[in-house]
């Protein structure tokens, strides 16, 4: 679950980047929040959660990115991205790209 302190660190962030105001921090809990309802569908989702979450979310996520729009997925150790990977294929995403750093790997994929 989403912690306000998240939020408050991202605008911190922004702010620090001489970007304060150009981007919208709302606490989730995946799509549940009607900012992100209400500016779907995007072209570019980036998650960087734990395996659990990102294939629960998997549904959803695909149904807030538009056709042809790209999921980029990490936080995921490398045994754990071919199951990922598999549960987005199920909701209609194609393998764009994975990077494997050390024991980590990120998932770009495409949603055909």
């Amino acid at each position: 679950m989403w912690h306000p302190v998240a939020v408050e660190v991202a605008e911190a962030n922004l702010k620090a980047n001489g970007m304060a105001g150009a981007v919208t921090c709302c606490e989730a809990a995946g799509f549940d929040n009607p900012i992100l309802a209400k500016k779907a569908p995007y072209g570019l989702i980036f998650a960087n959660i734990l395996m659990g979450p990102l294939v629960a979310l998997a549904p959803d996520l695909a149904k807030h990115l538009e056709q042809g729009g790209y999921a980029i997925l990490s936080g995921l150790l490398n045994e754990q991205a071919e199951a990922v990977q598999a549960a987005y294929e199920a909701e209609g995403f194609a393998l764009h790209h994975a990077e494997q750093i050390r024991e980590w790997t990120t998932l770009t994929l495409r949603r055909v």
